[in-house]
């Protein structure tokens, strides 16, 4: 036995060797899917007015759709992958898919009959994009947004499928120092994205941009599939989702009985060495899907009574599971304006009427660029706050835990409302500037506070709803941690769809240019942008409501405890990350 233990465990070693060289592969899958989207949609908007002809707000509805297909479509890719293909293969297909997506998109400044002609002279006298050329472009688009569905909600699970092996605690421990890894890479990529591909876009032109782009993906997607044979590829566990279903169908169907308080002498139904026999008190109307009648009841069991057997559809475990997604619902609700704020800045249209010089250098910034400082904010924040800012909050409030999950999750919205009452006041001056003193423009430098305050905002609020979910959400739902997230990016970009439609067609009647106006001068950009902060200001009371009734089961109380309290890193991730905090 000794020997056989002793074998196991060289074994265990030796895949987690394996597996934890093979991490940084797999976060390079996503750093490469979030360089092409991140280079794509910071320009895109320029994309779309200048080779397509489109208006302003056409523009802006043709991303927030694609924006909104990216993100809804990883809960699918999330469902399939946990309960049909697996993580590897699912990562894959859907690699190949951006690939596809990028190369499209590559041909459409390649082949000159994939555009209209050019404008001439500029603004005056284009030729409206035929169906066909539009339809090439959905379509890359689309293969783009598919591409997201696999890669985002499942590389960070994978890569914590190739430590899957360890014990729990040791485990628990890694998981944080492999956020501040996929943190970092993240945006890391969106830097490269917005500098680099950006500027390639800008000065080299778009044939160059996008064929940067689309070997980027095509290189990855090859690797991806050279190491395949080294990987830990798990299991999809099927009964997951259906469980959850299951679930809900047995509670209707069981909506009959009974259910005294405090569970007295009710039996239920939960697996054989399960140390969780009695659901919680919590939604208690679900509770009704394990009940059984009899005192014998099991699954497995074929002795038993019809009557008996019909009644034990569902155990603890899964009652337990699907309170468990019911009850980050709330929480998932009020976040979504975070999303809708981030995504609803029209900078890049402001920075390209603006003065994007350096100082009194003649280097100037690309347009598409000036997201550059959100960026850099939210990766040197979220690459040092566990190494040096905690360490100096603590140091000042005198306390171990400085925050918990739900405030720097509320910290993050209240700075996406203070970002966009910043913004409202920079256009207000930019428009006014641009009327008073005519060619002397205004400089673009005037937009980085409003960028800075977002980037903060999604360090403190996007990243702890990551960790919020991972905590709450049972581990057999890993992809869905992050599909939750982008889920909430779609229903933001559906509502800022709405939102923007609703105030052209109220400001835009009678002859008057509506807010959203193609021409930036005649449009009121900063109030659509005060009426955004008013609304995330009453989402901001939402939440704080929602964060004191509503009270989530920490199923992984490592990481709720990690949130600010001391814990030991057992992988080299956390002082990797730490490296990339400029001393």
């Amino acid at each position: 036995m000794d020997e056989g233990a002793h074998e196991k465990q060289q074994q265990a070693h030796v895949l987690g060797k394996k597996g934890l060289r093979l991490i940084p592969v797999i976060i390079a899958n996503e750093v490469s899917e979030r360089i092409v989207s991140a280079s794509v949609g910071a320009n895109l908007i320029i994309y779309l007015t200048t080779k397509y002809h489109l208006g302003a707000a056409s523009s802006a509805i043709i991303i927030f759709v694609y924006i909104a297909a990216a993100n809804f479509l990883p809960v699918c890719g999330a469902i399939v992958s946990d309960a049909l293909l697996g993580r590897f293969l699912t990562v894959t297909l859907t690699l190949f898919s951006c690939t596809i997506g990028t190369t499209l998109l590559c041909l459409t400044s390649v082949i000159p009959r994939l555009t209209p002609p050019d404008c001439t002279p500029p603004n005056q006298g284009c030729t409206s994009s035929t169906p066909v050329q539009l339809f090439v472009l959905y379509a890359s688009l689309g293969f783009m947004a598919l591409g997201a569905s696999g890669v985002r909600p499942c590389c960070l699970a994978f890569a914590e499928d190739q430590i899957a092996h360890w014990d729990n605690a040791r485990k628990d421990r890694a998981l944080r120092g492999l956020f501040s890894w996929y943190y970092v890479s993240v945006g890391f990529s969106q830097i490269v994205a917005v500098t680099v591909l950006v500027y390639f876009q800008d000065k080299l032109g778009w044939k160059v941009g996008f064929m940067v782009s689309a070997a980027i993906i095509a290189s990855v997607t090859l690797l991806n599939l050279a190491v395949a044979p080294f990987y830990v590829k798990a299991k999809p566990q099927t009964g997951v989702w259906a469980g959850l279903l299951e679930v809900a169908v047995a509670a209707v169907k069981n909506r009959d009985l009974e259910l005294p308080e405090a569970n007295h002498g009710v039996q239920f139904h939960s697996l054989p060495g399960s140390t969780q026999l009695v659901p919680s008190e919590k939604m208690r109307f679900l509770n009704k899907a394990c009940m059984v009648r009899t005192r014998v009841c099991s699954s497995t069991n074929n002795e038993e009574s019809d009557n008996t057997s019909s009644r034990c559809t569902c155990t603890v475990e899964q009652v337990e599971n699907l309170k468990a997604a019911l009850s980050v619902m709330p929480m998932w609700s009020a976040m979504v304006m975070t999303f809708l704020l981030q995504s609803s800045s029209f900078g890049v249209l402001q920075a390209a009427t603006m003065d994007r010089h350096i100082g009194t250098t003649r280097f100037q910034i690309p347009a598409g660029s000036i997201s550059i400082f959100e960026i850099m904010t939210f990766t040197v924040w979220s690459g040092c706050y566990d190494s040096y800012i905690l360490p100096l909050l603590r140091r000042v409030t005198g306390r171990q835990r400085v925050l918990t999950l739900k405030q720097r999750m509320g910290i993050g919205l209240f700075l996406t409302v203070v970002s966009m009452a910043v913004a409202s006041a920079v256009e207000a001056r930019r428009r006014e500037a641009t009327v008073r003193q005519g060619a002397l423009r205004m400089s673009s430098m005037w937009l980085a506070p409003q960028y800075v305050l977002m980037g903060l905002a999604g360090a403190f609020g996007n990243i702890a709803q990551i960790e919020f979910y991972y905590a709450v959400l049972p581990k057999s739902m890993g992809s869905f941690v992050l599909a939750l997230l982008f889920f909430g990016g779609g229903v933001a970009s559906i509502m800022g769809t709405v939102i923007l439609k609703f105030v052209n067609v109220v400001t835009g009647g009678g002859g008057v240019a509506p807010w959203i106006s193609d021409d930036l001068n005649l449009g009121r950009y900063d109030c659509y942008y005060r009426l955004l902060a008013v609304l995330g200001a009453v989402d901001l009371v939402y939440f704080v409501v929602c964060a004191y009734v509503f009270n989530e089961t920490m199923q992984n109380m490592t990481l709720e405890a990690g949130a600010d309290g001391e814990a030991e890193e057992i992988l080299s991730f956390e002082a990797s990350s730490a490296s990339a905090c400029p001393n």
